[in-house]
C-alpha cells in the first residue's frame, strides 16, 4: 500500500497567493489573500483554526468567479500578533474584522460588493458584522455549521471533547495524521496538510496548539447566544450551510419554510464543511453570486 503523504504544505499551496500584515492600533493581523479584483469574499474562521482553513474554498471560488478571497487570522490565532491575544469576546472580534476590512479597502467609493463567510465561532462574528452593517455592499451572509440551539447544547460536552484532544505532537506529520483521521473535529487531506500546521507552535515538548481552546470557555456563551434571531434579522441575502437538517432549531426551521434564507445541506463533511467539501460550498456561493453577476460585470449599482 502506498504511504499517505502527511508532510506540511506551504501557505500558498492552494488558494492564496499573498500574505499581508494589517496593522490595527499596533496589533498585527496576518491576512491571506487570493485574487485581486472582483467581489470580495471575506472569510472568518472558527475557534482554533486560521485563515488557511479557507484555502481549499479559495481555490475553487477563484476558478468559478472573479473574486478576491480574504481570510485573516483572528487575534490569538495563527501568525497574528496582538497585545491582548486572549480577548476573544465577540465584540472585540467583530471590531477587529471591521477594522481589517477598512484598512484593506480605505476608499469608500471603490469598495467592492462582498460576501461575508463565517465558520462556527466565525459564523457568529459574520452575523454580527452583517446585522450591524459594519461591512458595506454585502450581497450575502454565508454561515457554515453553526446553529444557536445545537451550539449551546454542545457546550456542556466541550470540556470532555477537549480532554481527548492531544495537547502536543512530536511532529507536524503526526498532527496532520490526527486531524485528518479524527472524524468530525478537524480537516481532511490534502487541506489538513496546509491548514493544520498553521494552528501549531514549536515548543520544547514538540508542537502544541497556538490556541488553548479550554481557556476560551468564558467566551462560549457570548459567541452563540442570540445568533438565530440576529441571523434572521440581517437584511442581506442569507445562506446557512450545515451537515444535517436536524441541526436546525425551531426558529430556523420555521424561517426556512417561509423562505427567509437559503439552506444548504452538505452531508459527510464533518464540522469544517468548507475544508472537507470546498467545491460544494463554492457552488453555493457562486450560485448566489450569479443572481447579480450581469449587474456587477456591467458596473451597475445593486440596491441592497
Amino acid at each position: 500500500m502506498e504511504a499517505v503523504d502527511l508532510s506540511p504544505l506551504p501557505w500558498d499551496a492552494y488558494g492564496f497567493t499573498e500574505k499581508q500584515i494589517v496593522d490595527v492600533d499596533g496589533d498585527q493581523f496576518n491576512v491571506y489573500r487570493g485574487g485581486d479584483k472582483g467581489i470580495a469574499v471575506i472569510c472568518i474562521h472558527g475557534a482554533g483554526y486560521t485563515g488557511l482553513s479557507f484555502a481549499q474554498l479559495a481555490k475553487f471560488l477563484l476558478t468559478k468567479m472573479e473574486c478576491q478571497v480574504i481570510a485573516p487570522d483572528l487575534r490569538g490565532h495563527g501568525e497574528t500578533k496582538c497585545a491582548e491575544p486572549m480577548d476573544l469576546s465577540k465584540p472585540r472580534l467583530v471590531a477587529d474584522v471591521a477594522a481589517i476590512y477598512e484598512k484593506l479597502f480605505p476608499d469608500e467609493d471603490t469598495r467592492p460588493y462582498a460576501f461575508v463567510v463565517g465558520h462556527s465561532m466565525g459564523g457568529s462574528v459574520a452575523i454580527r458584522l452583517c446585522h450591524d452593517k459594519l461591512i458595506p455592499k454585502v450581497l450575502s451572509l454565508v454561515v457554515i455549521d453553526v446553529v444557536e440551539g445545537t451550539a449551546l447544547a454542545a457546550l456542556a460536552d466541550m470540556p470532555t471533547v477537549l480532554r481527548h484532544r492531544p495537547k502536543v505532537f512530536k511532529t507536524l506529520e503526526k498532527a496532520v495524521q490526527w486531524a485528518s483521521t479524527s472524524g468530525d473535529s478537524m480537516s481532511r487531506l490534502p487541506g489538513s496538510r496546509q491548514s493544520v500546521p498553521s494552528q501549531l507552535k514549536k515548543t520544547d515538548a514538540g508542537y502544541e496548539w497556538i490556541v488553548d481552546l479550554a481557556a476560551t470557555k468564558p467566551f462560549w456563551l457570548g459567541w452563540f447566544q442570540g445568533i438565530s434571531k440576529e441571523f434572521l434579522a440581517c437584511s442581506q441575502g442569507k445562506i446557512l450551510i450545515i451537515g444535517h437538517v436536524d441541526r436546525l432549531d425551531v426558529e430556523l426551521t420555521r424561517a426556512e419554510i417561509q423562505g427567509q434564507y437559503q439552506n444548504v445541506i452538505v452531508r459527510d463533511a464533518g464540522h469544517a464543511i468548507h475544508e472537507n467539501d470546498p467545491e460544494h460550498v463554492a457552488d453555493a456561493i457562486h450560485g448566489y453570486y450569479q443572481r447579480f453577476a450581469v449587474l456587477i460585470q456591467k458596473g451597475l449599482k445593486i440596491h441592497i
